[in-house]
């Protein structure tokens, strides 16, 4: 019974933590700038084939998948 109140009253100080960081960051009004879609997808994909981020990008997501796995993998316990 304790655990269950003090992985609650965590829980709740974590989500205390982030709206108080979120409320207390001056953010900008109005417009941010005039980034279209289009420019986010030549960022990330290129004008032509061989540029931008996009390969990089999916090769790091496998890369940190393949990490929490692994520490998925070394964490847990074993039964004998």
């Amino acid at each position: 019974m304790n655990g269950v109140i003090v992985r609650g009253l965590s829980v709740l100080a974590m989500a205390l933590l982030f709206i108080g960081a979120i409320t207390s960051v001056s953010w900008p009004k109005g417009d941010m700038d005039q980034t279209s879609n289009q420019d986010v997808g030549w960022t990330m994909f290129g004008l032509t084939t061989g540029t931008g981020y996009g390969i990089i990008v999916l090769l790091i997501g496998v890369l940190l998948l393949v990490a929490l796995l692994g520490g998925i993998f070394l964490a847990k316990e074993e039964r004998e």
